[in-house]
């Protein structure tokens, strides 16, 4: 063999790997739009259970199809306060499992059955409407694209077998399996992908360029060398991250370390689990998984205590701000359900902005007007911040209900910081008061108070609906929004009455009136909230009825 030929053939196995990473994203990309979500709500949910845990992490890097992918985005969950680091440890132990999953698949000799795959695959989605349909087309024609490129590689790879020079190198490192596991650890490192490496490693050896035990030295340092994103996405991250980061890294590593005294018996075991090269390595690569991960689970309390003191607290540090963090835009729908939660932890912050204003007004308690003020600081930060984290998440990797929902988020963001605008400007009116030693009748003081009452509960019911996507409180805050405008202008009224019979004061008048229209618009954006909650509905309901 030539040596322009021996490059062609390498440059094919390239190729072939380099297709099979985009199919891998590919369908990454689709089992997120199909049940992404309810993923990312597992991790939210995840107990200190190591099993649930390890149950939850596996499902979550199945669907990501990378347990990079997984442990950054558990770094985000940390790095937010939602998940301890305890709880993410049992997590990733799971996302070792997990990886298994696509190694077990691509290991089946499907023949040309791609073709069909990827037929099927681009027509159905080519030809249908309907969103689900669509997208189960994807993940077929995603399939098919995996045993292509695998099948590229076998091809690319097969002449190589006939190279002295890459049969010297592959018997080289044979005779010494941590030469293998540096390589493994080297190309994964590169790749950021165990799955692409694991995934090479079957296809040489369904060639016979490598045996059993070369790749199980490969798919070892694989492990290994997909920590190297999660270091360095701990740098600048908080303690708690930090220490996810490592326990990864340490998982990994010595799980490797227990099993590399025995790698020959080891292969002598798995050996007997199948006739087939490529399978045996794909059982090789479960079977180390596995059984690092549950050997792990008696001695996680004692990974966690020596992390933390290996990385000590930082006086001052403050975690879990927000219920984001930049990592989580790994996993779009896990980043746009913390966004959702931010969102309505502000809309509470708002709520409590109106009862306070109307204490500071009606009270006359200057103490609480500055309360709102501070409030209001902290909601038009919190606002700016969720705003930015959402126009970062990918929409090209939600559902199109998804997507539809980011938007409406930003719409909602911007009701929520005007209901803190107007709660001020009524803190504000509150000072003036005392300021100015304004009084109301006791019949305005009465009249302004419903007025509050039935705006503060219009509001909370909008909150309630964003909460629960409950279609019918939606609609409660709607007619509750129209019971508003009419009480703004029944007490408008009234109170000209009493100004033009001088039972009010004069200076009262602007305070009064202007009170009543900053309730008023607060109402207006609890009905936008309401009506975007409600749409979201309308649009589900229709999209069934079309499929």
């Amino acid at each position: 063999m030539t040596i322009m030929q021996t490059i062609i053939d390498a440059v094919n196995v390239i190729g072939g790997l380099a297709l099979f990473m985009f199919a891998i994203r590919m369908l990454r990309e689709t089992l997120g739009k199909i049940s992404g979500a309810a993923v990312a709500r597992v991790l939210d949910k995840v107990s200190n259970n190591p099993i649930k845990g390890m149950g939850a992490g596996a499902a979550a890097t199945f669907m990501t199809q990378s347990s990079s992918i997984t442990v950054l985005t558990l770094i985000g969950f940390v790095n937010a306060g939602i998940m301890t680091f305890s709880q993410s440890v049992n997590v990733m132990l799971g996302s070792e499992i997990g990886t298994t999953l696509t190694a077990q698949l691509v290991a089946f000799d499907i023949g040309i059955f791609y073709w069909p795959l990827l037929a099927i695959g681009f027509f159905g989605d080519m030809f249908s409407r309907n969103e689900r349909v669509k997208l189960t087309c994807q993940v077929i024609f995603s399939l098919g694209l995996i045993f292509l490129a695998m099948e590229f590689m076998k091809t690319g790879a097969r002449p190589l077998g006939e190279s002295a020079l890459f049969v010297d190198i592959i018997n080289s490192y044979g005779a010494f399996p941590i030469i293998g596991i540096l390589v493994g650890t080297v190309i994964a490192g590169i790749t950021q992908s165990s799955s692409a490496t694991t995934s090479l490693v079957i296809a040489l050896g369904g060639v016979g360029i490598i045996g059993l035990d070369s790749g199980i030295a490969l798919i070892m340092g694989a492990n290994i060398g997909t920590c190297f994103l999660e270091l360095f996405a701990g740098i600048g991250a908080t303690t708690p991250a930090k220490r996810t980061s490592v326990a990864q890294t340490l998982i990994n590593i010595i799980g490797v370390a227990i099993f590399y005294p025995f790698i020959v018996p080891f292969a002598d075991l798995v050996e007997l689990t199948s006739a087939d090269i490529p399978r045996q390595i794909a059982n090789a690569h479960t079977i180390f998984n596995v059984m690092v991960s549950f050997i792990f689970v008696p001695f996680v309390g004692l990974l966690v205590r020596f992390c933390e003191w290996l990385i000590p607290d930082k006086e001052g540090e403050e975690v879990g701000r927000r219920f984001f963090d930049n990592q989580m835009l790994n996993l779009p729908q896990a980043a746009l359900l913390e966004a959702e939660k931010e969102v309505i932890k502000t809309s509470e912050a708002t709520l409590k902005m109106i009862e306070l204003s109307q204490e500071a007004l009606l009270a006359g308690n200057v103490d609480l007007a500055q309360q709102v003020i501070k409030l209001e600081d902290e909601v038009d930060d919190s606002c700016r911040m969720t705003e930015e984290f959402i126009d970062m998440i990918k929409g090209e990797e939600l559902s199109e209900d998804q997507r539809v929902w980011r938007h409406k988020l930003l719409r909602i963001i911007t009701d929520i910081e005007r209901v803190g605008d107007l709660s001020q400007n009524i803190a504000e009116f509150a000072a003036e008061r005392l300021t100015n030693g304004i009084t109301f009748s006791d019949q305005g003081t009465e009249q302004i108070r419903k007025m509050f009452i039935l705006v503060q509960d219009t509001y909370e019911m909008a909150i309630r609906a964003l909460k629960t996507k409950h279609q019918g409180s939606a609609k409660r805050a709607i007619q509750m929004e129209d019971q508003v405008d009419l009480l703004e202008r029944e007490l408008r009224d009234a109170h000209n009455k009493r100004m033009s019979e001088g039972i009010c004061m004069a200076e009262a008048d602007t305070v009064f009136t202007e009170t009543l229209r900053n309730l008023e618009r607060i109402s207006d954006h609890a009905d936008n909230v309401a009506l975007d909650v409600l749409n979201m509905q309308m649009d589900n309901y229709l999209e069934i009825l079309e499929s």
